[in-house]
């Protein structure tokens, strides 16, 4: 009967290190995706305070996203699903120019990162 007990018990706590090791496992990746853009002007300093718009087409209709860029003229952006926006860049004091890109963000985990001039 002890030996019944001994491998038995043996055998729980082997199946209990093994479970734990498979259900906590620390693959758990970012599945978000990130973006930055970055405004110039034409002579290529960097435009604070601009607009800058995110688009693309979903199923359910069009996918936008807004931000102001800081003072170095960037605009960062979390999305939680990849896909591919047009990129249009705007300012106030800018009036009729706007700069347009293309931003990739198929990868989760990775920045995509896009120049846009504002023209």
């Amino acid at each position: 009967m002890k030996t019944f007990t001994f491998k038995f018990s043996a055998f729980v706590c082997a199946f209990i290190l093994l479970f734990t090791a498979f259900s906590s496992s620390s693959c758990k990746k970012d599945k978000t995706c990130h973006g930055k853009v970055h405004v110039t002007d034409t002579a290529g300093a960097p435009v604070a305070n601009a607009i800058v718009k995110l688009a693309a087409p979903s199923v359910n209709g069009e996918v936008t996203y807004d931000e102001t860029t800081d003072g170095s003229g960037d605009a960062s952006f979390e999305v939680a699903l990849p896909a591919i926006f047009d990129v249009t860049a705007t300012k106030a004091t800018y009036p009729n120019m706007v700069g347009t890109g293309v931003l990739r963000l198929d990868e989760p985990g990775k920045t995509g990162e896009v120049t846009v001039e504002i023209k």
